[in-house]
């Protein structure tokens, strides 16, 4: 069985240059993690990205939550 990691890691190879394979990026499942690259933000700020404008659970602040998909610029890989 794959580990989440792996599953991660297969997926930036097969993709290239995206959140899952940055350095900045920390996965909080396979699919969805947050870019510690960004300054911490409000609660319902960090899932904004996902289209999400309310929620009945509030995270709390911190850092930016994307998709491993995503890709802002700012990647990173130096490995």
């Amino acid at each position: 069985m794959e580990t989440r990691q792996e599953c991660v890691d297969r997926f930036y190879r097969e993709r290239g240059p995206c959140c899952a394979g940055c350095d900045f990026w920390r996965h909080l499942n396979a699919a969805v993690g947050e870019c510690v690259r960004s300054a911490p933000v409000a609660g319902h700020e960090r899932y904004s990205l996902f289209g999400i404008s309310a929620s009945s659970l509030d995270p709390g602040a911190g850092h930016i939550m994307t998709p491993r998909d995503h890709w802002c610029g700012e990647f990173q890989d130096a490995a």
